[in-house]
């Protein structure tokens, strides 16, 4: 500010600061580096030969400095950032696509990566802290992380309509499926009432594939209602009894401190998941 204004006074003037405070910063400057950069007179201020050749350099740091602080202070206050989260499938195809419309409305600067993974798949990533955070079943419990609780959907048979037991719209009572073909997924693995009924002969982690088996009749499958494929002709879905449920947490890992954006996203999930809980008639936890 001095070599720009030619002038200890003025530069004070524009820095807040008193002339004698100028003076001295610069003195201890040229102490440091054992340089003159300002060449004083009685009648003007000028930079020296090395002062001049320092001076756009001094000026790309300021410049280096105060966008470094714009960024972080933007940060802060969520005008931009970066936000990692991993989902379970029916959720992020499901509940998600309207969260996410009205958190980039909000926050326009902010960009986000979402990977879709099973609840397995999700709390590792959370716990290996690829991600920000996840949300899923609990897969299993973890002194690592924290499971806060979002919302519940009912577990469902899924088989095809032409399967002996699509014929009643009874709910059908899991003792039936000790008798039919089982297609297991991560889902119905970590269900308890499954896991008495012993190994299935077919495990089918990916929901794509397990539907492709379903539309062939190969056998019977649950699903959580979010889960069960909308627009098929060919799947019929009946009520369990007795009825259980899915819950599905926000999962993060204890101890560690978000980022703004993070923040953001997951308070925005939360202010918007009983919208959409009532919207596909799910229950709130």
């Amino acid at each position: 500010m001095v070599a720009q204004q030619g002038s200890f006074n003025r530069a004070a003037e524009i820095l807040s600061r008193t002339q004698p405070a100028i003076t001295l910063a610069v003195k201890q400057l040229e102490e440091f580096i054992g340089l003159k950069l300002i060449e004083r007179t009685t009648r003007s201020v000028s930079t020296t030969v090395e002062g001049e050749n320092f001076l756009p350099i001094a000026e790309r740091l300021v410049r280096d400095f105060d966008s470094a602080i714009y960024d972080l202070r933007a940060t802060s206050e969520r005008r931009i950032g970066h936000v990692s989260m991993a989902v379970v499938p029916s959720v992020a195809t499901n509940l998600l696509p309207a969260i996410i419309k009205t958190f980039s409305t909000e926050f326009p600067g902010i960009n986000l990566h979402l990977d879709d993974d099973s609840s397995r798949g999700v709390q590792h990533r959370v716990e290996r802290n690829e991600v920000d955070f996840g949300i899923g079943s609990i897969w299993k419990p973890n002194k690592v992380l924290d499971f806060t609780p979002l919302f519940a959907d009912k577990l469902q048979l899924i088989c095809h309509r032409d399967h002996e037991l699509a014929k009643t719209a009874n709910p059908v009572h899991w003792e039936q499926l000790d008798n039919v073909t089982f297609l297991d997924t991560s889902v119905t693995r970590a269900l308890r009432t499954r896991r008495e009924a012993g190994q299935s002969k077919f495990d089918f982690p990916n929901i794509t594939t397990l539907v492709a088996m379903l539309r062939s009749n190969l056998g019977v499958s649950i699903l959580p209602s979010l889960a069960v494929p909308a627009s098929s002709d060919e799947l019929i879905s009946r009520p369990l009894a007795p009825t259980e449920s899915r819950n599905i947490y926000l999962i993060t890992r204890k101890g560690l401190t978000l980022s703004p954006a993070a923040e953001a996203m997951i308070e925005t999930i939360v202010r918007e998941t009983p919208q959409q809980v009532k919207k596909f008639g799910l229950t709130l936890l």
